[in-house]
């Protein structure tokens, strides 16, 4: 499989742009693997710096299985790779989890189809910078037409990943040296992590999953279950976990398709399990 247009674009502009910091303390993450299927998960605990994104395909090609989902915990990093990381997370149709996730962090946290459940976290966004003594080695016409090609990637990626215009112009209003939190619901709201294509390919697929006044109906059931018959619960819950099954399998076949015409996982294969 090619690789994807726009990671080109933003290989291409990471040969331009020097390596990008969120932070000025730079010590590799942790990248590991929790090998548990269909429910594996790749962790990524820590600074994110270059090289985080060969070791992300290097666990994924030996464990020949791309996980269910990503588990963060960052306070970010180099955002050249959390932007390929990001990139593959959408591809593989990965989820994402988090309790703790800044800076160059948000970019791989958005690129998920699926909303983080953890409605406790929250976020820490400011803008992007250079490597200080790269920067200040710049004229200021040097800088800006530098720091207005940064802007291109950051905002064009983060639109290509459902980021509204709010979200990049908050994220760009705060300096490098200072952080702004959202709440879980706030980082949301200005986050689409809905696409069109995929809710109508998994409705064509496994059909419609609960209403919202069913899921409203389920779940008051587990809080008080005098409120539901039965078998009117058991209706709910059986037609949530036909769903949630076939959305899960439809998934994982859609990885294993992807994985195994991957130039890069060429002489791995994937199989269903």
């Amino acid at each position: 499989m090619q690789t994807p247009l726009l990671l080109k674009s933003f290989m291409r502009a990471s040969a331009l742009l020097i390596p990008l910091l969120f932070s000025a303390h730079v010590s590799s993450a942790n990248v590991f693997y929790q090998e548990d299927r269909p429910f594996s998960q790749l962790h990524i605990q820590g600074e994110i710096v270059k090289g985080d994104y060969q070791k992300v395909l290097s666990l994924i090609k030996k464990h020949r299985d791309v996980p269910y989902q990503i588990s963060l915990d960052s306070k970010g990093g180099n955002v050249m790779e959390a932007l390929k990381i990001g990139t593959f997370t959408r591809k593989y149709l990965l989820r994402a989890e988090t309790k703790k996730c800044n800076s160059a962090c948000v970019f791989i946290l958005i690129a998920s189809l699926f909303e983080n459940e953890n409605k406790q976290a929250e976020y820490g966004v400011h803008r992007p910078k250079f490597k200080p003594k790269y920067f200040a080695s710049l004229n200021m016409q040097e800088a800006t037409v530098k720091y207005k090609k940064l802007y291109a990637i950051v905002a064009n990626y983060m639109y290509s990943m459902g980021a509204s215009k709010v979200l990049v112009d908050k994220m760009f209003s705060v300096p490098s040296g200072s952080m702004q939190f959202l709440k879980n619901r706030q980082f949301y709201s200005m986050v689409s992590t809905s696409s069109q294509a995929y809710s109508e390919w998994i409705i064509a697929k496994c059909g419609d999953d609960l209403n919202a006044e069913e899921q409203q109906q389920l779940t008051e059931f587990h809080q008080n279950r005098s409120l539901l018959s039965k078998s009117y619960f058991a209706y709910l819950d059986a037609k949530s976990t036909e769903y949630f099954n076939c959305e899960l399998e439809s998934v994982r076949n859609e990885q294993i398709r992807i994985f195994n015409t991957d130039a890069r996982f060429q002489d791995s294969q994937m199989s269903l399990n």
